[in-house]
């Protein structure tokens, strides 16, 4: 009788997991990448004049230059290729442009692992190494800077990764401090129940983040749902955006759009870039959003 009931259990048990239908959304993880980089389309800018070209010729005034355009990638700018099993994204940052995903995506989780390689191109010879990771693309191909789409962005930069820079577009984020940095810059920095405030520009992550050497893998991971976004470093939430929106008259959320991986002039790599969606902000993050009052504006820097 014993063994009957067992075997009762274990059957009804197998009922109810084919009854279960697939795993839940939010565990369901899609990979972005593989060699032939079929989810995705390359857009190049103009080159630096310092950059040869096979068959492009540089205009006498570098802002009325060509872009390369959609799909030319005659530098092999974005290229991808296997390492211990992984496809791995290789960006020679040769020419400003960005890759990007064919679909659009909204409340999702998404997560990659970046390091930095050696090189670095002109123009940015002398400044730190950069990049970025931009979501809720929408609009052409270089609309902004002549390189990127209108976004939001989680900044990828030496010292820098997880600032969000608006482009085109605008978010709250709650700020405790303006940081001196550059002079005559000054900029906000992000930190948990400080002043609210409506950005057309940059906000640094806050102080609370662990950036790894240059050639170590970084972890980094964007969250978002409805209006709110979160930017992850290395496990920790370092920037926290609500109340997205686009620029215009009148300005409309800014809830989901196309992904973009940027060339800006640095080597680096990107591997294990996957994509999940998501119903709702985790409920462990859900304390960090402020309720949407009055914010102060910030001007763009």
């Amino acid at each position: 009788m014993q063994n009957h009931l067992k075997r009762t259990a274990v059957l009804l048990a197998c009922l109810a997991s084919l009854h279960a239908g697939p795993a839940p959304a939010d565990e369901a993880w899609t990979q972005l990448l593989d060699e032939k980089l079929s989810q995705w389309e390359i857009f190049l800018g103009v080159p630096d004049p310092s950059v040869t070209v096979p068959g492009y010729t540089h205009a006498a005034d570098p802002k009325q230059g060509k872009p390369l355009g959609v799909n030319h990638d005659p530098l092999k700018v974005f290229t991808v290729k296997t390492i211990d099993g992984d496809p791995v994204l290789h960006v020679t940052g040769q020419v400003f442009g960005v890759l990007t995903t064919l679909k659009t995506y909204g409340n999702f989780h998404l997560r990659t692992q970046f390091r930095w390689g050696a090189v670095k191109h002109a123009p940015r010879m002398d400044k730190p190494r950069d990049t970025g990771i931009l979501y809720h693309c929408f609009g052409d191909h270089g609309h902004v800077g002549g390189f990127w789409k209108q976004s939001l962005e989680c900044q990828v930069q030496e010292n820098d990764i997880g600032d969000f820079y608006s482009l085109g577009a605008t978010a709250n984020v709650s700020t405790v401090e303006k940081a001196v940095t550059d002079k005559p810059n000054l900029r906000w920095r992000y930190g948990p129940g400080g002043e609210l405030r409506r950005f057309k520009g940059r906000c640094s992550r806050g102080l609370d983040y662990h950036e790894l050497s240059n050639g170590e893998w970084n972890t980094i991971e964007v969250i978002s749902v409805g209006d709110r976004s979160l930017h992850i470093l290395n496990g920790k939430v370092v920037n926290v955006l609500q109340d997205a929106r686009t620029l215009g008259d009148p300005e409309t959320p800014l809830v989901s759009g196309q992904l973009q991986f940027q060339s800006e002039g640095a080597e680096c790599d990107y591997r294990r870039i996957e994509i999940r969606p998501l119903a709702a902000i985790p409920e462990r993050f859900a304390s960090l959003f402020s309720p949407l009052s009055k914010s102060s504006d910030t001007p763009p820097l």
